[in-house]
């Protein structure tokens, strides 16, 4: 199997790590554990950007590879922005779910759909609160913050695996192209030849 394959797969690995150590954020985790999280899982997927990169570059020819490391860019810009709204929707949905079932009764009901809509929100809500008031609100926010995040990084790591399976079922002896034969092949003639000056019978 080629190294890139298992490289590829150890890059989605790390990222798994990354994000199982998301699941272990509280309300009371120092900030440095989630900053932690975040690097781990970012590296772990800069890694397989940077080898995929290398592979379709490494496979097209010289004059397409402007095209190719377009591509490249496109499909990495257009997977982060779908991964991060699928993942923000999972947490957002989570969040106002929970929030919404733990906030104090009594509460006004412009009050209750502003801290359902973002944990910002349910911060500026308590502003206007009793002390007892807001603090429950930012209770019941907080937790209901880390429990999307706890599932929208499960979804994650989901997706991880998926991703390392299918860089080694699909990039098993994937290897990248000698960039000199590339270039040989694309300044090779096509086409029968024309016969020789010479030998063109008079």
């Amino acid at each position: 199997m080629s190294s890139r394959a298992y490289l590829i797969g150890a890059g989605f690995v790390i990222a798994v790590l990354g994000f199982a150590v998301l699941t272990r954020v509280t309300p009371e985790t120092p900030l440095w554990l989630l900053l932690l999280g975040a690097s781990v899982y970012a590296g772990g997927l800069v890694m397989v950007m940077s080898l995929v990169t290398e592979l379709v570059l490494g496979a097209a020819p010289p004059e397409q590879a402007g095209v190719a490391s377009a591509l490249t860019e496109s499909s990495s810009e257009l997977g982060g922005a779908l991964g991060m709204a699928i993942l923000g929707s999972v947490g957002a949905a989570i969040y106002r779910r929970e929030v919404l079932d733990e906030l104090p009764a009594g509460l006004p009901d412009q009050a209750r759909e502003a801290a359902g809509e973002t944990l910002g929100g349910a911060l500026a809500v308590t502003r206007g609160l009793p002390a007892e008031v807001g603090d429950a609100v930012l209770h019941a926010a907080r937790f209901a913050f880390t429990d999307g995040l706890h599932l929208a990084a499960i979804a994650a790591m989901v997706a991880m695996v998926l991703g390392a399976v299918t860089a080694l079922v699909t990039l098993r002896g994937v290897r990248p192209a000698d960039p000199a034969a590339l270039a040989a092949e694309s300044t090779q003639p096509s086409g029968t030849p024309l016969p020789e000056a010479s030998s063109v019978s008079r």
